[in-house]
């Protein structure tokens, strides 16, 4: 068990290590030698965590969302709140996850411009990392229109105005360096109020 604990550790030290390499040098020009001597140790050692820069980087981003998924469960799970007060919930946690990982949303960015000039399926590989989170936003609508919380409507258009809110805060902060988190909550947060059953007024 010690060693699985060390060997995670270890992992994430690399990590680390690499997005600060590719955060400063930019992808393209981040080479596996250079994060193995960025770590301190060799180019063989290093393979008996990751197989390649391109495996680190995606690793990173699948810890990410990983990460994500947990901690949205474990707010969905909880019924003693609110279907609202659950998505409002998940959607300022995933702002507050975007800012945290600015230095990754940074590279990412060109990092997928890359791929689609090389003609990858950049929409597909996006897709693959975010499905899992898009459908837990879509099981809490679907919770709220049940109990009444919600309006009737289509589930996936409310998901695609919600998630793209979330998209729209990656993109200030990796290409406009803007990061305006609380405008950015206030608009999610206007989004779910127009969700919402008429209530009467007291």
């Amino acid at each position: 068990m010690a060693i699985v604990v060390e060997h995670e550790k270890r992992k994430r030290e690399i990590l680390e290590k690499a997005m600060e390499l590719f955060c400063r040098d930019g992808y393209e020009d981040v080479t596996f030698q250079k994060i193995a001597d960025a770590c301190g140790i060799t180019r063989t050692t290093l393979y008996i965590y990751f197989g390649s820069k391109h495996e680190i980087f995606n690793f990173s981003i699948k810890q990410l969302s990983s990460d994500l998924e947990v901690k949205f469960l474990k707010i969905i799970k909880d019924h003693s709140i609110t279907a609202e007060d659950c998505l409002r919930k998940i959607t300022s946690d995933a702002i507050d996850a975007c800012v945290e990982n600015k230095t990754l949303f940074e590279i990412l960015v060109p990092y997928l411009t890359g791929l689609y000039k090389t003609g990858d399926d950049v929409y597909e590989r996006v897709r693959r990392r975010t499905i899992r989170i898009n459908h837990l936003l879509s099981m809490m609508i679907v919770r709220g229109q049940k109990n009444g919380e919600f309006r009737k409507f289509s589930v996936k258009t409310a998901n695609d105005l919600i998630f793209g809110l979330i998209i729209e805060s990656v993109f200030k902060m990796a290409v406009l360096h803007n990061a305006e988190v609380d405008n950015i909550k206030a608009s999610l947060n206007l989004a779910i109020d127009g969700l919402l059953t008429e209530r009467p007024e007291n």
